[in-house]
């Protein structure tokens, strides 16, 4: 993708930041795509999401494609998801990103794209009548939330807690207007602590969503970890942000039900596995130390061959959440009440989904076998191969 650019001072000078405009872009309106996509994962399932349908329904008039709202809508995640979701011709979403005012990138938007400049930290400002980031959910059928303060591990405890506002904030919002589904990039980083595991014996493919948070993976090379940061105040908020959906779900269910996909990592523009490294965050988001290359100490083998194993592709990233809009959230397991006397971390619960979301990387000891069955996508993607 391109770098991040600042607005021209006069330009943005002249952008009322809380009003919903239509943005047309000269970048995005002359390339289809800003990444290579590839042949989508393969998908298990063909369900279709709710309000969708062909151009026409019977002889009357067109039916209008569902609205899906995305937080953080210009930034890596929410450029890549929203190009996606409006490549077909005819339209089957309508697409509006919500994005800081700061940290809007014009560059990144697509021309069908509808954009509401707003912080969604901000509670009176989103409930401004006329004018508030919320409205950008009247009439929407998904949300799918991917703002933070700071979405990198060396995200401080202040950056956390207002990243948890972002997501109490818009969880709120959208369930008060009826949206059907909410879909929330939350992160490898809750579980992280696992990477040091060795108590019990964590294979490939057995570390589940149900098993208990162990937030923040450190490193174990110093320089590395003052410069990445060690993720636990980045895996709080999104540890709040699981739990606050879990509980959002078991209130609001049917009308409004919960997806939470717990990433990988999935790198700006190429995403090439070549560039994933033992640092666990790409360069230009560490903190600046003045430490060298040379200061590095120890082996730092065990975090690299982490850090690959939790590599979520472009093609899979993709994949998992166009699919999370859609699938179909149980409201009742058949295990439910013995799995919560048994587990309180109950990632079965009413109407809300707890999964991994990485790509099918060799040895990796994330579980994969329960996305596969929920979301009907089975990865074709895996760092430690060349790509297809």
């Amino acid at each position: 993708l391109p770098p991040t650019t600042h607005l021209d001072p006069l330009a943005a000078s002249t952008i009322d930041t809380s009003h919903r405009f239509t943005c047309r872009s000269p970048v995005a309106a002359t390339q289809s795509h800003l990444w290579p996509i590839s042949t989508p994962a393969t998908t298990r399932n063909s369900s279709t999401m709710a309000g969708t349908s062909s151009p026409t329904d019977g002889d009357g008039p067109p039916t209008p494609p569902p609205i899906v709202v995305i937080t953080g809508g210009t930034g890596n995640l929410g450029t890549k998801l929203s190009h996606h979701l409006l490549r077909h011709d005819p339209p089957k979403y309508r697409v509006r990103l919500i994005e800081h005012p700061s940290y809007f990138q014009k560059q990144n938007v697509h021309p069908a794209a509808e954009v509401t400049l707003g912080d969604v930290g901000d509670v009176e400002a989103g409930m401004e009548e006329g004018n508030g980031w919320a409205e950008a959910l009247d009439g929407a059928d998904a949300l799918i939330h991917f703002s933070a303060v700071n979405p990198y591990p060396n995200a401080d405890w202040s950056e956390s807690a207002r990243s948890m506002d972002h997501s109490l904030n818009v969880f709120q919002a959208a369930c008060a207007r009826g949206a059907r589904r909410i879909v929330l990039a939350t992160s490898n980083h809750v579980m992280g602590q696992y990477k040091e595991e060795t108590t019990t014996d964590l294979g490939g493919g057995t570390l589940r969503p149900d098993m208990p948070p162990r937030i923040g993976t450190p490193l174990r090379d110093p320089a590395a970890l003052a410069a990445s940061g060690d993720a636990t105040a980045y895996a709080a908020a999104k540890l709040a942000g699981e739990r606050s959906a879990a509980c959002l779900a078991a209130f609001h269910s049917p009308r409004t039900t919960f997806v939470c996909l717990r990433i990988g990592w999935c790198q700006p523009g190429e995403n090439s596995p070549s560039t994933l490294s033992a640092a666990g965050s790409p360069p230009e988001f560490q903190t600046d130390t003045g430490a060298d290359e040379e200061d590095k100490l120890g082996d730092d083998t065990v975090d690299e061959m982490w850090f690959r194993g939790m590599w979520l592709s472009n093609r899979d990233f993709l994949s998992y959440f166009e699919s999370a809009l859609a699938v179909d959230v149980p409201l009742e397991w058949k295990d439910q009440s013995a799995q919560e006397r048994g587990n309180p971390h109950r990632h079965r619960k009413r109407g809300f989904l707890l999964l991994n979301a990485m790509s099918k990387n060799s040895g990796a000891k994330w579980a994969l076998d329960e996305t596969e069955t929920h979301l009907g996508i089975v990865s074709q993607d895996d760092s430690f191969k060349p790509l297809s």
